[in-house]
């Protein structure tokens, strides 16, 4: 399953607060040609959900959760501020 760092949870729980989007909706990932892609909608029955403070901020169903297998979400720092990532984990 994806691993999601405190700083990306963080930084997901800021856009949904920039974007102003409602307490009900968290980010979902979906897979477009050449990656993934984020943006808002609600949580569905069989999701996986990442919180932060009581809220979902990021939902996943179960076909992105078994693809992203191996891959952690972060952040790396740019010189336009911190921006997302997703890097496969390094083994063990």
């Amino acid at each position: 399953m994806l691993n999601v760092t405190k700083p990306a949870l963080d930084r997901l729980s800021h856009r949904l607060a920039r974007q102003d989007t409602a307490a009900d909706l968290a980010l979902r990932f979906t897979r477009r040609e050449g990656g993934w892609t984020l943006g808002p909608d609600q949580t569905r029955p069989g999701d996986v959900t990442f919180t932060l403070d009581g809220r979902n901020v990021l939902v996943l169903d179960v076909a992105a959760a078994e693809s992203m297998t191996n891959l952690t979400l972060d952040i790396r720092h740019t010189g336009a501020g911190p921006r997302l990532r997703l890097r496969r984990r390094r083994k063990e």
